[in-house]
């Protein structure tokens, strides 16, 4: 989901740096000494026998030339000489490393000492093959190779807190198949759909009422289970659809063949709108536009990653194939699509920026906003999706709106028709027939490196719970949530909000008029615990049946997907709903939606080991707590502190108030930039600032919260937050991920944070020399 109204507590991996020892240098090249001594002291916990002599042999005549500049190949097997015998790789460290690289350049005399780092997965060289061994080596890079040996050791708090805490987990890692990965955050979502399939089985036996949740859960699940019926339909629940995108001979049929089929099915092909609070009026509900949308994130295209522009055409042309389609035009046909969403991505705004209401909040008036699209009737669309009755439109991405509108041209027809085609297939193959299906696990496996695939019983549970979350999400509730751990959690909200409140109070950078309307916005937050007050009645009116009574996943799905859309369009121009929640209940995640100022905890997320009743309260606060005075931060990060206490984009900063924020903003994204997550990847600081604003600020919240109890266990509470955000996954994965997540790999999350706050350095000793240091005049602090 885009970072357009909310920002959502997901998760993610990586190593901190020693910054003690080259703070004055930290892209100049180093000297044999340098490293030697950087060596000594980085291996005294690991090899603490090792001496100077150990490393460093000399040359010829015992010279030992230690002013010389060191090559990457002396420095490696000085790293090797230093840390003496290292652990095989296991589990994620297999995973992450680059333990089957092979390079064309290291010397015989060397390869005996390399062999041994490279099969630690600890070596990276160069996309030639090379490693580079003459290249000399800056103390950045040693860092590096310093930071991986670390990692693969974990048995240091002092040097890899993430590491040392989830070592055995991590060692003992696997990825279920089909999935990207493993963590805390997916043991839960696995639970809890054991949990709910566990109450569609009990509904699957029974004689439900007709028109009853009961029955339409049952039913749905049946017909998403039904992999026989569902193959024998094959592409026919949308082919006539398709054949209406070929056989437009203009762009105005092509308009009415996608306008017939969003009316049909819920399912847009072009232009797309939404309807939610007006960022400026968050009272009423608005008409937000963006324009042609891409299949992949910006970077996708923009990087000229020739593997992922290949595996994004093999995979739709593969679409294409199942539709009916000769290869050959198919890949044609998918090249000119790839190329054509290409040009969107590039003219779109950055993913760190789609949240920014300065940059998403562009009103146009209507006559404005048609003509914009002069090839298209743009008005005759919006009257068809009964989106016609407002007299003003937000457009969230004014870049990306143009370039759509300059390439809905006559001469691109053939372009767009298979767009169409494309976002149609791409949109519903997971109801057609399991050929779909298998080319998305195909693409999913050479993009993402995800082996395996999830079973029927799996899809049907997820794709069930994905359509009738409003009714499972009672069932849910009712069963495992505890109306004594919906209060508890709610004095422990409390509790911080308190917190947050002396920390404004007690801010020394901001002034007192700045701080009375940041304090009014906390007072006026709106907190959700565990499930809705009230329960959505959207699916009342929604029939569903089996293939055997006329029905099918996709018909299911097609009015489902219609009741919701309908009673979202109905909501335009009208007061919003602030009761509703945009997530299930039994998610495991939490969010803070700037445009109702609320903080939102499902019950999915409030159990162990985020949240345990009977755990130790500064466990509970590591966990649950850090992510509860997260959410509270993010009414206060960069992008959340843009609205007021009534959800309105509203400046409420006084200027000078405002330059200073925004210079502690920069020292926040400094404070996590380029940290290698894995060989090759770095965290983005720009792209993380606002979930790295709120870790930092949830972290000093709760460690407050903590210092106030009588002999606070503070280890305890480090070791809560560490657990809760351990995870593993392919390296390809957690490559991608810095380029599109806007939260920090969850290695900096934990080791990053934690290295920020004194009470975690008199917990666990940490001092100048250990890796995890980091000197007070370069710690950061907001709230």
């Amino acid at each position: 989901m885009k970072k357009l109204a909310v920002w959502l507590c997901t998760t993610l991996l990586i190593t901190m740096l020693p910054l003690s020892a080259f703070a004055q240098e930290t892209e100049s090249y180093v000297t044999r000494g340098q490293v030697v001594d950087y060596l000594l002291n980085a291996a005294d916990d690991y090899n603490p026998a090792v001496k100077k002599e150990d490393i460093l042999k000399g040359y010829g005549q015992g010279n030992l030339n230690e002013d010389q500049p060191v090559s990457r190949i002396e420095a490696l097997i000085m790293l090797n000489r230093a840390f003496s015998d290292l652990p095989a790789p296991k589990g994620n460290d297999l995973r992450v490393g680059n333990t089957a690289a092979t390079f064309t350049d290291i010397p015989a005399w060397a390869q005996p000492e390399l062999a041994k780092l490279t099969a630690a997965g600890v070596v990276s060289g160069y996309p030639d093959g090379r490693l580079g061994v003459s290249d000399k080596v800056t103390s950045e890079q040693l860092r590096t190779f310093v930071n991986r040996v670390i990692a693969l050791e974990g048995s240091n708090a002092r040097d890899d807190y993430y590491e040392f805490i989830n070592k055995k987990w991590l060692n003992d890692s696997t990825i279920p198949a089909g999935e990207m990965g493993n963590g805390v955050f997916n043991e839960l979502m696995k639970t809890n759909d054991d949990k709910i399939k566990d109450i569609i089985d009990e509904l699957v036996k029974k004689q439900n009422p007709q028109g009853s949740k009961e029955q339409k859960i049952a039913d749905y699940y049946k017909s998403a289970l039904d992999a026989e019926q569902r193959n024998k339909q094959g592409i026919e629940p949308i082919a006539g659809y398709l054949r209406a995108f070929d056989n437009a001979t203009s762009l105005k049929e092509l308009f009415q063949a996608g306008t017939d089929l969003e009316v049909a099915t819920g399912i847009g092909t072009l232009l797309q709108f939404a309807v939610m609070a007006d960022a400026k009026n968050s009272s009423t509900n608005a008409l937000y536009a963006t324009g042609l949308a891409a299949g992949l994130d910006k970077n996708s295209y923009v990087s000229g990653d020739e593997k992922t522009k290949n595996t994004y055409i093999n995979y739709i042309a593969q679409l294409f194939v199942l539709s009916g389609e000769k290869e050959q035009a198919a890949k044609e046909h998918a090249t000119a699509v790839f190329n054509m969403e290409k040009e969107l991505a590039s003219a779109s705004l950055d993913i760190q920026d789609q949240g920014d209401v300065n940059k998403y909040y562009n009103l146009y008036a209507i006559d404005k906003f048609t003509a914009l699209y002069p090839t298209v009737d743009v008005a005759g669309f919006l009257k068809s999706l009964q989106l016609s009755q407002v007299d003003k439109i937000i457009v969230t991405d004014v870049g990306l709106a143009k370039k759509s509108a300059e390439l809905l041209k006559e001469e691109n027809l053939g372009t767009l028709k298979s767009y169409a085609k494309a976002r149609l297939l791409m949109s519903s193959g997971a109801l057609l027939s399991d050929k779909f299906r298998e080319a998305s696990n195909q693409f999913s496996a050479q993009m993402y490196g995800i082996e395996g695939k999830r079973t029927d019983e799996q899809i049907a549970v997820s794709v069930t719970k994905s359509a009738l979350s409003d009714y499972l999400g009672q069932a849910f509730a009712e069963k495992h949530f505890s109306k004594e751990a919906k209060k508890d959690v709610e004095q422990m909200v409390h509790s911080f909000v308190t917190a947050y409140e002396k920390r404004i109070q007690s801010l020394d950078w901001m002034s007192d008029a700045t701080k009375a309307k940041a304090i009014k916005k906390l007072e006026k937050m709106t907190i959700k615990i565990g499930y809705p007050d009230q329960w959505k009645k959207t699916l009342d009116q929604v029939s569903i049946s089996t293939y055997d009574k006329g029905g099918s996943l996709f018909a299911n799905t097609v009015a489902i997907s219609l009741a919701k859309n309908n009673e979202q369009r109905a909501s335009l121009g009208k007061a919003v709903d602030k009761s509703d929640w945009i997530m299930s209940v039994y998610d495991v995640n939490a969010y803070y939606n700037p445009l109702n100022n609320e903080i939102v905890f499902p019950a999915g997320i409030l159990q162990s080991p985020f949240y345990d009743i009977k755990a130790k309260q500064e466990t509970n606060l590591g966990a649950i707590g850090m992510v509860i005075a997260h959410e509270i931060s993010h009414a206060f990060d960069n992008l959340g502190s843009a609205y007021d206490e009534n959800g309105n984009a509203n400046n409420w900063w006084t200027a000078e108030d405002l330059k200073k924020f925004q210079e502690k903003c920069n020292e926040v994204i400094a404070y996590y930039d380029r940290i290698e997550v894995v060989p090759g990847a770095y965290n983005n600081g720009q792209l993380t600032v606002s979930e790295n604003i709120a870790d930092l600020g949830g972290m000093a919240a709760s460690l407050q919260v903590v210092s106030q109890l009588a002999n606070p266990d503070y280890k305890a509470y480090f070791e809560g937050n560490a657990i809760i955000w351990r995870s593993t996954m392919t390296r390809e994965i957690a490559a991608y991920l810095t380029t599109v997540d806007t939260h920090s790999a969850n290695k900096v999350r934990v080791n990053r944070t934690v290295s920020n706050f004194p009470e975690f350095y008199k917990t666990y000793g940490v001092t100048e020399k250990d890796a995890m240091y980091v000197a007070p005049e370069k710690r950061v602090s907001i709230w």
